[in-house]
């Protein structure tokens, strides 16, 4: 009898992943290599990133600005009592790292103000965008990026025992801003901003009343719909974009509804071919504007557009004195537009104030100073896409890819 020489041997059930990998179209290849940013690491943030770190997705980017409270321990897997007021991003990041099936596993955060701080080129890098947000206005500003940049968008809600999912592509589907209403978006803005343009320092935001149940029901959901999307080359259905799906967990109701595309939402915008550059926002606003005249052979308009408007000066609410700011709109608030007299008198009003801004940088800038400052003096954060404008409305697109190491260490 022949004898039969083992030259290796695996036993599948040592495989940490094994179970997942049984289904018939599941490719683990494609979870180990997929890169997926998680916009907000509250009660589903911290469900969505434990499951993408058990599911064993490679490379995970975490974004949050806040702290963490007591209020979060009963929602949050990832955050203990000794966590309370540390950063949600961080904290997150380091648990994923721990919680995850493969030692190589790759993440990075952002503790920030994702509207205002987080390069549009962040979102370049990506396969899928997961939100976990609470507001709408940070809700707007991410399908604003997954539009310019082509990428899937998948946003999840809760309330009570209730959660909405969203699962949104631009072009091949409607976009997030389809299903909201002018109303929603004014009344966002009056939350957040006085009449003017500048920011209110304290925003209390609406406690809404839920569980750790909610939001364990959603982010099942949103890690299921970014493992299909993430999969779509091999399985055999498509996956349903532009759709919104509702779960009433009181009497176990399941909706699903289409968001028709609204031909003229504002946010249908994409950027077109986007050029790398070594430079990183550190650059002098008039170095960079001579390199694209350089590269281009004729000067180029620097558009940073309403989300970035540069303040030189504004008049004192109280007093009408000018200010001088010379910083970024996001940067000043409401109580900064009182002169330093009438904040001492305590002359203060809630009214409107004129201010003096920049939309537009170009060599010729009435503003020279401005000229010396670098792109972060100016509002540009890091890794961010440049839209650059010449006389006959041409667009060129340049990316701060220089900031890619520094923003991403561990992924990059």
């Amino acid at each position: 009898m022949d004898k039969i020489k083992i030259i290796s041997s695996h036993i599948a059930e040592e495989s940490p992943v094994d179970r997942q990998e049984r289904i018939s179209w599941w490719r683990q290849d494609i979870l180990r290599k997929a890169k997926i940013l998680v916009v907000g690491a509250g009660a589903t943030g911290n469900e969505v990133i434990k499951n993408l770190a058990l599911l064993g997705v490679g490379n995970v980017f975490i974004c949050d600005m806040d702290r963490i409270d007591t209020s979060n321990l009963s929602r949050t897997v990832l955050f203990s009592k000794d966590d309370v007021g540390k950063k949600k991003a961080k904290t997150a990041a380091e648990r994923a790292a721990e919680m995850s099936v493969y030692p190589d596993f790759k993440v990075d955060y952002f503790d920030g103000d994702v509207v205002y701080e987080l390069g549009d080129g962040v979102f370049r890098q990506f396969d899928v965008v997961i939100g976990c947000l609470d507001n709408l206005n940070t809700r707007l500003s991410v399908n604003k990026r997954c539009c310019l940049l082509q990428k899937p968008y998948v946003d999840a809600g809760i309330s009570e025992l209730a959660c909405s999912l969203n699962v949104f592509h631009y072009p091949h589907s409607s976009c997030y801003a389809c299903g909201v209403s002018s109303r929603d978006v004014a009344e966002e803005r009056r939350i957040r901003y006085s009449c003017d343009v500048f920011k209110k320092r304290a925003i209390e935001e609406e406690k809404v009343p839920t569980v750790q149940i909610s939001s364990a029901i959603v982010a099942a959901l949103a890690v299921q719909e970014a493992v299909k999307i993430l999969h779509k080359d091999v399985l055999e259905t498509e996956v349903c974009f532009g759709k919104r799906y509702f779960f009433q967990g009181i009497n176990n109701n399941f909706i699903d509804m289409i968001v028709p595309k609204k031909e003229e939402c504002l946010y249908h915008n994409s950027y077109g071919d986007i050029i790398e550059t070594e430079f990183t926002n550190k650059v002098r606003l008039r170095d960079f504007l001579e390199y694209v005249k350089e590269k281009n052979g004729e000067e180029y308009t620097l558009e940073v557009g309403s989300e970035l408007k540069f303040v030189i000066s504004a008049n004192c609410r109280s007093c009408n004195k000018e200010i001088k700011f010379y910083k970024p709109a996001h940067r000043i608030y409401e109580e900064d537009v009182y002169c330093e007299e009438c904040q001492k008198a305590g002359k203060t009003t809630n009214g409107y104030t004129d201010y003096k801004y920049v939309l537009d940088f170009c060599h010729d800038m009435e503003e020279k100073d401005i000229l010396d400052m670098t792109l972060e003096e100016i509002g540009i954060p890091k890794l961010h896409i440049l839209s650059l404008r010449n006389k006959d409305d041409k667009y060129i697109f340049y990316e701060l890819s220089g900031d890619i190491k520094n923003v991403m260490p561990n992924i990059y």
